[in-house]
């Protein structure tokens, strides 16, 4: 009898530290995604920031490595003539870590891709320069008040 205690209780132990071998590796996973999202974010924002400054050495694509992880930034700008401003979109893509997609349904044997992460960033900014009516302390536009 003691014996299929003995038994009955190792199966339980064993079933429990299963459980718990998978929950440490489902929230490693979780850290691993959150960490790349938070970088994928960073860098669109960098890359946004950057072309709503209108500066002129933004780079509209680039493949940037960051931690053992390749992020593609792609950025596009539409001009909208009617408003006078210009449309912004960055996209960042990744690699996600983990497990590859399910196999395609129709049981061809073609290869699964690996899940991508994607960001993608819509702004705008205006094509007037931040100068046009602006007047400075002191100057003639100073003589037309009353």
């Amino acid at each position: 009898m003691a014996l299929l205690e003995a038994l009955v209780a190792s199966a339980v132990l064993g079933i429990g530290l299963a459980g718990a071998t998978r929950l440490t590796l489902h929230a490693l996973q979780t850290a691993s995604d959150t960490r790349q999202h938070t970088l994928a974010t960073t860098l669109a924002a960098d890359a946004m920031d950057c072309l709503q400054s209108a500066r002129a050495v933004c780079e509209m694509n680039q493949l940037i490595t960051l931690q053992g992880t390749v992020y593609t930034l792609t950025s596009q700008l539409r001009s909208r003539p009617d408003l006078a401003l210009d449309d912004i979109q960055v996209q960042v893509q990744w690699p996600a870590l983990g497990r590859a997609q399910a196999p395609p349904q129709n049981g061809n044997g073609a290869q699964t891709r690996p899940r991508m992460g994607q960001m993608v960033l819509h702004g705008s900014r205006d094509r007037v320069p931040v100068w046009v009516g602006v007047s400075l302390p002191g100057s003639d536009a100073d003589e037309f008040l009353p």
